[in-house]
């Protein structure tokens, strides 16, 4: 089953945001995610957190139609977003997606939200962030170490290394192909490499990336 988290920060709509929507079996908002999704006009069917910024109008909409709440064991602890994906991973998610992972005037949470993909619990199961025309995903050498991108030629794909040293990183399908290579983390050096076919594959061997793909043409294969 996929699930999809929406956490608080800005959803903007396409294609590629909707297909995720639209293939999840579960969707789980964050506190204020749940705004986010109903901007969108789409309802959750669980809300998790302190309920700190869903207050008012938009949670008694929520309420009345059996949107299910879930309390924040550590609201002092834990993010509403960290909360939000165990919860998926408890009702049987295979794969995530997450939305609203960016946006908004703090920093801090923008960097804690991107490493919510390096959840330990999801290392052995795919998980992606989307917006706009840009998926991201996790790779581990000892989890989940291969994805494959579907887009249009010209379409820029970045490897950013996560851990100190990622090795063992191997490309089929873009411009400039890796064969067993290493990444050092702080040096960029997998930034905007493109397809040169319609499908792509990478793999790692040891450590944690992220690849990200980027549709230059902001349209669905």
């Amino acid at each position: 089953m996929q699930a999809v988290v929406a956490l608080a920060g800005e959803i903007h709509d396409s294609p590629l945001v909707r297909s995720a929507l639209g293939g999840a079996g579960l969707i789980v908002a964050a506190d204020s995610g749940a705004n986010r999704l109903r901007g969108l006009g789409v309802l959750p069917h669980a809300v998790i957190g302190d309920l700190d910024s869903l207050q008012g109008d938009d949670l008694f909409h929520l309420k009345s139609v059996g949107v299910e709440f879930a309390p924040h064991p550590a609201p002092e602890q834990r993010t509403d977003g960290d909360v939000a994906i165990e919860y998926a991973l408890q009702q049987g998610a295979t794969s995530i997606v997450v939305v609203g992972l960016f946006g908004g005037p703090r920093y801090d949470h923008a960097v804690a939200n991107l490493y919510l993909l390096t959840h330990p619990g999801l290392r052995q199961i795919p998980v992606w962030t989307v917006d706009g025309w840009t998926a991201l995903t996790v790779l581990n050498g000892d989890g989940v170490s291969e994805t494959h991108f579907h887009g249009h030629v010209g379409d820029y794909v970045s490897i950013t290394a996560v851990s100190e040293r990622v090795a063992g990183i191997t490309t089929v399908g873009l411009k400039w192909p890796l064969t067993d290579a290493t990444f050092t983390r702080g040096m960029n050096e997998g930034t905007s490499n493109e397809l040169i076919h319609e499908r792509a594959m990478i793999r790692i061997g040891e450590g944690t990336a992220f690849a990200s793909h980027h549709f230059r043409t902001e349209r669905l294969p």
